[in-house]
């Protein structure tokens, strides 16, 4: 029976290079940043039951397209209903706040202002955002 033999010169380059590869995919990950929207619940003391409709015209107001409240909705939603609050990162700006006071949904955004929701009585002056 012939024993098997381990080659140092070449089986210590595989390794190193190996080692190398593994070191700096790590250091590339860890330099990474958080890219696209991110829906992060905030605690609130009160939470809130949105319908769809709610959802869109909220997100709508704080300057989301279609296909962003279409992506996002849900989560955003979710969020109110557990939570009672959200912020909206894109990238690594926040670009909005939602939080529910009195059966209203108070949103604040980075570059269209401020303004409250009722989900009963819709917007206070009556106009769709």
């Amino acid at each position: 029976m012939k024993s098997i033999a381990y080659n140092s010169r070449t089986g210590g380059v595989v390794i190193a290079a190996t080692m190398l590869a593994v070191l700096a995919l790590g250091v590339a990950g860890c330099g990474s940043r958080n890219i696209g929207i991110q829906i992060q619940p905030i605690p609130n003391q009160e939470v809130l039951n949105l319908t769809a409709a709610d959802v869109v015209q909220v997100m709508r107001a704080a300057g989301f397209t279609d296909m962003q409240i279409y992506e996002h909705g849900t989560p955003l939603r979710d969020a109110i209903a557990q939570r009672g609050a959200v912020r909206v990162k894109i990238d690594d700006t926040v670009e909005a706040i939602f939080a529910v006071k009195d059966n209203s949904v108070y949103i604040s955004t980075r570059s269209r202002g401020h303004f409250i929701y009722n989900i009963d009585t819709g917007w206070p002056d009556g106009r769709a955002r």
